[in-house]
Protein backbone atom coordinates (compact mmCIF):
# COMPACT_ATOMS: atom_id res chain seq x y z
CA UNK A 1 0.00 0.00 0.00
CA UNK A 2 1.37 3.38 -0.81
CA UNK A 3 2.22 5.81 1.88
CA UNK A 4 -0.03 8.44 0.93
CA UNK A 5 -3.82 8.58 -0.47
CA UNK A 6 -5.83 11.75 -2.34
CA UNK A 7 -8.02 14.15 -1.12
CA UNK A 8 -10.16 16.53 -3.41
CA UNK A 9 -9.08 20.42 -2.67
CA UNK A 10 -12.36 21.34 -1.56
CA UNK A 11 -12.63 18.82 1.25
CA UNK A 12 -11.74 21.91 3.35
CA UNK A 13 -13.98 23.94 2.06
CA UNK A 14 -17.39 21.69 2.94
CA UNK A 15 -17.65 23.17 6.56
CA UNK A 16 -17.02 19.72 8.01
CA UNK A 17 -16.66 19.71 11.62
CA UNK A 18 -13.54 18.24 13.32
CA UNK A 19 -15.40 14.55 13.64
CA UNK A 20 -16.66 15.14 9.97
CA UNK A 21 -13.31 15.41 8.82
CA UNK A 22 -11.62 12.73 10.76
CA UNK A 23 -14.17 10.27 9.09
CA UNK A 24 -14.07 11.45 5.78
CA UNK A 25 -10.76 11.55 5.51
CA UNK A 26 -10.37 8.05 7.14
CA UNK A 27 -13.35 6.67 4.42
CA UNK A 28 -11.16 7.79 1.76
CA UNK A 29 -7.85 6.66 2.93
CA UNK A 30 -9.20 3.34 3.21
CA UNK A 31 -9.74 3.77 -0.78
CA UNK A 32 -8.48 0.60 -2.48
CA UNK A 33 -6.43 2.09 -6.44
CA UNK A 34 -8.95 4.92 -6.54
CA UNK A 35 -12.31 2.85 -6.52
CA UNK A 36 -14.61 4.72 -4.70
CA UNK A 37 -16.41 2.06 -2.86
CA UNK A 38 -15.50 1.02 0.85
CA UNK A 39 -16.88 -1.69 2.70
CA UNK A 40 -16.21 -0.86 6.47
CA UNK A 41 -17.88 -1.44 9.86
CA UNK A 42 -19.00 1.44 11.83
CA UNK A 43 -17.32 0.04 14.76
CA UNK A 44 -13.72 0.14 13.28
CA UNK A 45 -14.17 3.86 11.59
CA UNK A 46 -15.12 4.87 15.79
CA UNK A 47 -12.08 3.26 17.24
CA UNK A 48 -9.58 4.42 14.01
CA UNK A 49 -11.14 7.75 14.47
CA UNK A 50 -10.99 8.21 18.06
CA UNK A 51 -14.59 8.40 18.39
CA UNK A 52 -16.23 6.81 21.96
CA UNK A 53 -19.54 5.91 20.44
CA UNK A 54 -20.72 3.75 16.83
CA UNK A 55 -24.11 6.10 17.23
CA UNK A 56 -21.92 8.98 16.80
CA UNK A 57 -20.71 7.47 13.57
CA UNK A 58 -23.93 6.69 12.05
CA UNK A 59 -24.85 10.44 12.64
CA UNK A 60 -21.60 11.41 10.89
CA UNK A 61 -22.17 9.16 8.47
CA UNK A 62 -25.71 10.80 7.63
CA UNK A 63 -24.08 14.47 7.99
CA UNK A 64 -21.52 13.16 5.29
CA UNK A 65 -24.11 12.01 2.84
CA UNK A 66 -25.71 15.72 3.32
CA UNK A 67 -22.28 17.30 2.40
CA UNK A 68 -22.09 14.72 -0.79
CA UNK A 69 -18.56 13.50 0.55
CA UNK A 70 -20.51 9.77 0.90
CA UNK A 71 -22.90 9.56 -2.23
CA UNK A 72 -24.67 6.18 -1.16
CA UNK A 73 -24.42 3.49 1.75
CA UNK A 74 -26.20 0.47 1.57
CA UNK A 75 -25.78 -2.38 3.91
CA UNK A 76 -26.51 -6.16 2.13
CA UNK A 77 -27.74 -8.90 3.49
CA UNK A 78 -25.66 -11.84 4.52
CA UNK A 79 -26.68 -15.28 3.70
CA UNK A 80 -27.87 -16.17 7.21
CA UNK A 81 -30.17 -13.60 6.24
CA UNK A 82 -28.46 -10.82 8.84
CA UNK A 83 -27.46 -7.60 7.85
CA UNK A 84 -23.46 -7.78 6.75
CA UNK A 85 -21.10 -4.04 6.70
CA UNK A 86 -22.12 -1.13 5.31
CA UNK A 87 -20.86 -0.53 2.30
CA UNK A 88 -20.09 3.36 1.19
CA UNK A 89 -19.89 5.23 -2.13
CA UNK A 90 -17.90 8.07 -1.94
CA UNK A 91 -17.32 11.40 -4.03
CA UNK A 92 -15.47 10.80 -6.79
CA UNK A 93 -11.92 12.84 -6.58
CA UNK A 94 -11.20 14.63 -9.81
CA UNK A 95 -7.93 13.68 -11.50
CA UNK A 96 -6.91 17.12 -11.22
CA UNK A 97 -8.48 18.35 -8.47
CA UNK A 98 -6.68 16.47 -5.26
CA UNK A 99 -3.41 16.53 -3.25
CA UNK A 100 -1.64 13.60 -1.40
CA UNK A 101 -2.20 13.42 2.12
CA UNK A 102 0.54 10.82 4.37
CA UNK A 103 -0.58 8.48 5.65
CA UNK A 104 1.44 8.17 8.75
CA UNK A 105 -0.98 10.80 10.27
CA UNK A 106 -4.05 8.81 10.83
CA UNK A 107 -5.13 8.96 14.15
CA UNK A 108 -2.57 11.03 15.22
CA UNK A 109 -3.82 14.39 15.24
CA UNK A 110 -6.76 16.47 17.02
CA UNK A 111 -9.55 17.87 15.02
CA UNK A 112 -7.81 21.40 14.45
CA UNK A 113 -4.17 20.14 13.94
CA UNK A 114 -5.53 17.37 11.47
CA UNK A 115 -6.92 21.17 8.89
CA UNK A 116 -4.13 22.97 9.46
CA UNK A 117 -1.56 19.35 8.51
CA UNK A 118 -4.51 19.35 5.81
CA UNK A 119 -4.70 22.71 4.75
CA UNK A 120 -0.75 23.41 4.41
CA UNK A 121 -0.76 19.71 2.29
CA UNK A 122 -2.88 21.15 -0.24
CA UNK A 123 -1.11 24.76 -0.31
CA UNK A 124 2.70 23.28 -0.68
CA UNK A 125 4.15 23.68 -4.38
CA UNK A 126 5.57 20.92 -6.37
CA UNK A 127 8.90 21.85 -4.50
CA UNK A 128 6.91 21.15 -1.22
CA UNK A 129 6.89 24.77 -0.27
CA UNK A 130 4.35 26.83 1.50
CA UNK A 131 4.65 30.06 2.27
CA UNK A 132 0.77 31.59 2.81
CA UNK A 133 0.68 33.67 5.66
CA UNK A 134 -0.90 33.22 8.92
CA UNK A 135 -3.52 36.45 8.44
CA UNK A 136 -4.28 34.03 4.98
CA UNK A 137 -4.59 30.82 7.48
CA UNK A 138 -6.26 32.34 9.64
CA UNK A 139 -8.89 33.72 7.69
CA UNK A 140 -8.93 30.12 5.45
CA UNK A 141 -9.70 28.08 8.33
CA UNK A 142 -11.49 30.60 10.62
CA UNK A 143 -8.97 30.57 13.35
CA UNK A 144 -7.44 33.15 15.16
CA UNK A 145 -3.87 34.16 13.99
CA UNK A 146 -2.46 33.25 17.34
CA UNK A 147 -4.35 29.47 16.86
CA UNK A 148 -2.94 29.01 13.79
CA UNK A 149 -0.07 30.00 15.19
CA UNK A 150 0.32 27.52 18.25
CA UNK A 151 -1.06 24.78 16.01
CA UNK A 152 1.67 24.92 13.64
CA UNK A 153 4.43 24.99 16.04
CA UNK A 154 2.24 22.09 17.16
CA UNK A 155 3.04 20.26 13.95
CA UNK A 156 6.57 21.80 13.62
CA UNK A 157 7.15 19.93 17.02
CA UNK A 158 5.47 16.60 16.15
CA UNK A 159 7.94 16.37 13.28
CA UNK A 160 5.29 16.49 11.11
CA UNK A 161 6.21 19.52 8.91
CA UNK A 162 9.61 21.83 8.44
CA UNK A 163 10.14 25.02 8.59
CA UNK A 164 12.08 26.38 5.52
CA UNK A 165 14.81 28.46 5.56
CA UNK A 166 14.43 30.65 2.14
CA UNK A 167 17.04 33.41 1.24
CA UNK A 168 15.75 36.86 -0.29
CA UNK A 169 17.43 38.75 -2.61
CA UNK A 170 18.40 41.05 0.45
CA UNK A 171 20.74 38.15 1.92
CA UNK A 172 17.59 37.78 5.27
CA UNK A 173 15.40 34.78 5.04
CA UNK A 174 11.70 34.99 4.78
CA UNK A 175 9.41 33.53 7.20
CA UNK A 176 6.66 31.24 7.20
CA UNK A 177 8.03 28.84 4.71
CA UNK A 178 6.87 24.95 5.52
CA UNK A 179 7.37 21.98 3.99
CA UNK A 180 5.20 18.29 4.71
CA UNK A 181 7.61 15.76 5.94
CA UNK A 182 8.01 12.48 7.65
CA UNK A 183 8.54 12.59 11.50
CA UNK A 184 12.33 12.82 12.49
CA UNK A 185 13.95 9.81 14.37
CA UNK A 186 13.94 11.69 17.38
CA UNK A 187 10.37 12.37 17.43
CA UNK A 188 9.74 8.59 16.91
CA UNK A 189 11.33 7.62 19.68
CA UNK A 190 10.51 10.78 22.35
CA UNK A 191 10.13 8.91 25.68
CA UNK A 192 12.06 6.11 24.94
CA UNK A 193 15.13 5.67 26.82
CA UNK A 194 18.00 5.78 24.20
CA UNK A 195 20.62 2.53 24.81
CA UNK A 196 24.44 2.59 24.90
CA UNK A 197 24.79 1.24 21.01
CA UNK A 198 21.96 3.70 20.45
CA UNK A 199 23.87 6.00 21.41
CA UNK A 200 27.32 5.57 20.28
CA UNK A 201 25.52 5.01 16.99
CA UNK A 202 25.16 8.30 14.64
CA UNK A 203 21.64 6.35 12.96
CA UNK A 204 20.38 5.90 16.50
CA UNK A 205 18.75 8.71 17.99
CA UNK A 206 20.17 11.42 15.00
CA UNK A 207 18.76 15.14 16.03
CA UNK A 208 17.26 16.75 13.47
CA UNK A 209 17.04 20.62 13.53
CA UNK A 210 13.23 21.86 12.46
CA UNK A 211 14.71 24.42 10.50
CA UNK A 212 15.87 23.13 7.26
CA UNK A 213 17.53 24.43 4.47
CA UNK A 214 15.38 24.64 1.08
CA UNK A 215 15.54 20.92 -0.42
CA UNK A 216 13.02 18.92 -1.75
CA UNK A 217 12.40 16.07 0.68
CA UNK A 218 12.06 12.42 -0.02
CA UNK A 219 9.24 10.15 1.56
CA UNK A 220 9.81 6.68 2.93
CA UNK A 221 7.22 4.45 1.47
CA UNK A 222 5.19 2.84 4.24
CA UNK A 223 4.03 -0.62 3.12
CA UNK A 224 0.82 -2.09 5.15
CA UNK A 225 -1.07 -5.00 5.02
CA UNK A 226 -4.08 -5.38 2.78
CA UNK A 227 -7.29 -7.41 3.03
CA UNK A 228 -10.19 -8.06 0.84
CA UNK A 229 -13.53 -9.04 1.59
CA UNK A 230 -15.70 -10.43 -1.90
CA UNK A 231 -15.67 -7.65 -4.20
CA UNK A 232 -15.44 -5.36 -2.07
CA UNK A 233 -12.22 -4.42 -0.21
CA UNK A 234 -10.74 -1.87 2.57
CA UNK A 235 -7.29 -1.69 3.90
CA UNK A 236 -6.60 -3.19 7.71
CA UNK A 237 -4.76 -1.29 10.02
CA UNK A 238 -4.33 1.75 8.43
CA UNK A 239 -3.71 3.70 12.05
CA UNK A 240 -1.19 2.08 14.17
Amino acid sequence: MQAYFKLSNDILDTGLTPNELKVGVYLYSCMIYGNCTVQIKQATIARKCGIKKVETVSNIICRLQEKNIIEHVSRPHKQNGQLGTYIYRLKKIAQKGFFKVKRYILGKLTGVQLRMYLFICRAVTTKNDMWNSFNDISRALKLGRNKVIAVINELVEMGLICKLKVLKKDGSYSDNHYSVSEPTVENKNKGKKESPEQAANLFGTHRISNYQEYIPLTACCQVENQKYFGCFGFFSGVVP
